[in-house]
């Protein structure tokens, strides 16, 4: 079965709607105890879907792009995956010969996949790192990093 992601950021409460039979019903979020958890919701009307919260501020987007990130005060380039991206960062898997540290700041090249293919190069700021995946938030994201 499918999970429906809510977006909570900001909010302290959310309305379930069951796609079954239309009613609805108020969730306090403050009363979930485990927001990266998948709940399991069943309706008055016996219908039942799962739904999981997603706090983030901005929506990420599942992406296969190739790229490159240097450390500060480095000429050496490392080949990473980019596998999500949002307007605030993106998200990484690397390689473990160099270890990155959360507060490292990188600079990171790619292209997206829009008409013109536009290149991204950037600086951004390590936020999380859970085994080989690197999640960053972008410092200096302006239309000058967008190289035309």
């Amino acid at each position: 079965m499918d999970v429906i992601t809510i977006n909570i950021a900001g909010r302290e409460s959310v309305n379930l709607v069951c796609s079954k039979c239309g009613s609805a019903r108020r969730i306090d979020i403050s009363s979930l105890p485990n927001i990266g958890k998948v709940y399991r919701i069943e309706c008055k009307c016996i219908h039942g879907f799962s739904i999981a919260f997603d706090k983030r501020k901005y929506k990420h987007k599942k992406t296969n792009f190739i790229g490159t990130y240097s450390l500060d005060n480095s000429l050496t380039d490392n080949i990473i995956d980019i596998i999500d991206l949002s307007r605030g960062g993106l998200g990484f898997i690397g390689s473990d010969k160099n270890k990155i540290k959360i507060g490292d700041r990188l600079t990171v090249r790619f292209n997206i996949d829009n008409a013109e293919s536009d290149m991204i190069n950037c600086t951004i700021l390590v936020r999380n790192v859970i085994g080989n995946r690197v999640c960053c938030e972008f410092l200096d994201m302006t239309p000058e990093s967008v190289s035309l």
